[in-house]
């Protein structure tokens, strides 16, 4: 680090980095309830996934939080897209999101939340939904394996409003 101004980088954008993988078996997919009360979405249902820790990169974090929530093994783990979250005047969100194969192991319940193996119509159905839960999922489903994830950006316009612009889009 003697390289970097520490003081120069402090000033600049920020962002929190994290990950957020939606498993696939039987034309259904591995959804988590928070309960964790200091958790992002707390009491939301969710794909799996949390921050990624220092000294990691973003699939040594996805297959960490699959193990630590759900205690499953997976095949085909996918970088789909990744997200930039801009909310405001605070640090932003950097979200890796993956797709991955169910392989094996049973789920089990965490400290995290509960887990739940549900088609899309039953997530529709869920009132506690993250708000871009099934435009995520969609966006995981046209991914094509190997390609180039897509990148997208949120961002809250003046009366809150959730905006969202993609800006790699796969033909």
């Amino acid at each position: 680090m003697q390289d970097y101004n520490i003081d120069i980088i402090r000033r600049k954008y920020q962002m929190v980095p994290r990950t957020l993988v939606f498993i696939e078996k039987d034309e259904k997919i591995l959804t988590l309830c928070k309960q964790k009360r200091d958790s992002f979405g707390f009491g939301k249902l969710n794909g799996i996934g949390g921050h990624i820790e220092q000294g990691e990169e973003p699939f040594e974090s996805a297959k960490r939080e699959i193990m630590e929530e759900a205690n499953i093994q997976v095949k085909n783990l996918d970088l789909a897209a990744i997200l930039f979250i801009d909310i405001g005047d605070c640090p932003g969100v950097e979200v890796f999101v993956f797709k991955a194969e169910y392989l094996s192991g049973e789920t089990r319940d965490s400290k995290e939340g509960h887990l739940e193996w549900m088609t899309r119509a039953e997530i529709l159905e869920q009132p506690n939904t993250v708000k871009d839960l099934i435009f995520l999922i969609d966006l995981t489903d046209r991914y094509i394996p190997k390609s180039t994830p897509r990148i997208v950006k949120y961002s809250y316009d003046k009366n809150e409003e959730l905006r969202i612009d993609i800006y790699s889009e796969q033909e």
